[in-house]
């Protein structure tokens, strides 16, 4: 477990904790723990800190299968996963406006072997993969998705933290078309920190940082009630199972399986929570304690909001300061959502956090928090143009997926075409996106490079609060059979990205666009 105290900051400890909960998958999925099936909790664990100094930092990124014992709701087992630098999951990256963040990625993965298949979206070459720093402004020449990095090859990333950056939560993970969900599933993901203004408002600073990045992790055939438990358990590949089956999926918080922490009472600590899991949005509650809610997405609000439960599409974080004034036990919960069709992703305990010994009365953040002040509200007069995408699923007509035709995902009636720019957008350019869902379930939209500020929704919610002002994000819910409305700036760089359904499965197999933004 992890104390949280005015002696030791965060400290290593052992516990064990009886654990009630359930897992992905169905009803039936073994991964259902009873209240009277109970199993110790491991240690809350932060990931690595690489930390700027001096402007810079440098850091390599290793990747390469790593065979290890992973804690699972069906007891440890053996696997074989795809990693940075051999750990599931990865460092906790800290820097600051106007640094120059330098990432070598060195695939030392073994060569591909299946063929390049006529359609693009077939998923195909698993081990080929590159590099996205989601979220964060920087030129698109910087943050390239578009150039993969075969095995046995390396590739320099170099990015310019603009002057002006948000501070907030970001995050990294591979990007490579076709094993994108892939290789999320094997934990490929890691935090970006952007360090500013906020982290010394009064509430904000008290508080004790706190990592909680959350992964689905996907392991073939580990929910078979007669699996071997000695086996080795790998990531599918999608050439001989779907990618929508759920029953061999579970969620890690930080590299662990239901960890524990202990904290004071009336201490403070503010998580920084990461939906990275790659195809499941999360309503995250604390049964018995509110959420003070100060960021979403890395972009800080303009006041605190506090609700009972926050929801995160894929990819969206939110830092959320906790306190706790009575000793207790409590869990962060990923409650059940329904995703539309009868499908539903089951409750999971995500960790469990113990409140006792000498008590404490720090203060939660009020009044005015310290907002970017390059993001202010975009007006209906600042817009220059309007634009609608549609977001649409035929059960029909889809690239092949073990050599059966599989689903059609498309973006205004096509997939993603390597070869095409299907936006073109003028440098300063203030566009009003509507996004349309006409599937009856739900879509994640993610855009790379510019945040956008949603003002509009066709159920009056946003994140499962009130939108009753507009919010700053760089993914957004898009609900089934309804509407998402939309401003965003392109004041900054030229160049093409991409833009598509961070539901992974989804976007592996066509749902995605490129952007290219011109003078």
């Amino acid at each position: 477990m992890i104390e949280v105290n005015r002696r030791n900051f965060i400290k290593g400890g052992m516990a064990a904790a009886a654990i009630c909960l359930t897992g992905c998958g169905d009803s039936d999925n073994p991964f259902v723990v009873t209240p009277n099936g109970g199993v110790p909790g491991p240690n809350f664990l932060q990931p690595p800190v690489l930390q700027s100094a001096n402007g810079s930092l440098s850091t390599t990124f290793d990747v390469r299968y790593v065979n290890t014992t992973l804690r699972t709701p069906v007891g440890s087992r053996n696997c074989s996963l795809r990693t940075w630098n051999g750990f599931v999951g990865g460092p906790t990256l800290r820097v600051r406006p106007g640094d120059r963040l330098t990432v070598q990625v060195n695939n030392q993965l073994p060569a591909n072997t299946d063929p390049v298949p006529p359609d693009h979206n077939t998923p195909h070459h698993f081990n080929t993969i590159n590099l996205h720093t989601h979220g964060l402004h920087v030129s698109p020449s910087q943050d390239d998705v578009l150039t993969p990095i075969p095995p046995g090859t390396s590739k320099t990333y170099v990015y310019d933290i603009p002057a002006n950056h948000p501070c907030g939560t970001f995050w990294y993970h591979a990007h490579k078309h076709g094993s994108t969900a892939m290789h999320l599933m094997s934990g490929m993901a890691g935090l970006i920190i952007v360090e500013g203004e906020v982290d010394n408002d009064p509430g904000v600073a008290e508080a004790a940082q706190l990592d909680f990045v959350i992964q689905e992790i996907n392991l073939k055939g580990l929910s078979d009630l007669n699996a071997d438990p000695s086996a080795t358990y790998e990531v599918p590949d999608y050439t001989t199972k779907s990618p929508f089956a759920a029953g061999d999926s579970f969620f890690i918080v930080n590299g662990a399986f239901f960890p524990e922490l202990t904290v004071n009472p009336g201490r403070t600590i503010r998580l920084r929570i990461l939906n990275g899991s790659t195809r499941n949005t999360m309503p995250i509650s604390v049964p018995g304690a509110q959420l003070t809610v100060i960021s979403l997405d890395g972009i800080t609000l303009p006041q605190p909001l506090t609700l009972d439960t926050i929801r995160l599409a894929p990819a969206n974080r939110a830092d959320v300061v906790l306190r706790f004034d009575e000793p207790g036990t409590f869990t962060v919960r990923k409650e059940e959502f329904k995703n539309g069709g009868g499908a539903a992703n089951p409750e999971q305990g995500l960790a469990l956090i113990r409140v006792q010994g000498e008590a404490f009365n720090l203060p939660l953040p009020s009044g005015n928090l310290t907002t970017p002040a390059q993001l202010p509200t975009i007006q209906p007069g600042e817009v220059t143009e309007s634009r609608d995408l549609v977001y649409a699923v035929s059960q029909t007509g889809g690239p092949l997926i073990g050599g059966q035709e599989g689903p059609n995902f498309t973006i205004d009636g096509v997939r993603f075409d390597p070869n095409v720019v299907n936006q073109t957008i003028l440098l300063n350019s203030v566009i009003e996106w509507t996004l349309m869902n006409t599937s009856g379930a739900w879509h994640s939209h993610h855009i790379h490079i510019n945040p956008f500020q949603v003002f509009e929704t066709s159920n009056g919610m946003l994140n499962g609060f009130p939108l009753t002002e507009p919010v700053w994000l760089d993914t957004v819910d898009i609900p089934p059979m309804g509407f998402v409305k939309f401003r965003s700036r392109y004041p900054d760089f030229i160049g093409k990205y991409v833009q598509h359904c961070h539901i992974l499965t989804h976007e592996d197999i066509g749902m995605m666009q490129i952007v290219e933004v011109v003078p």
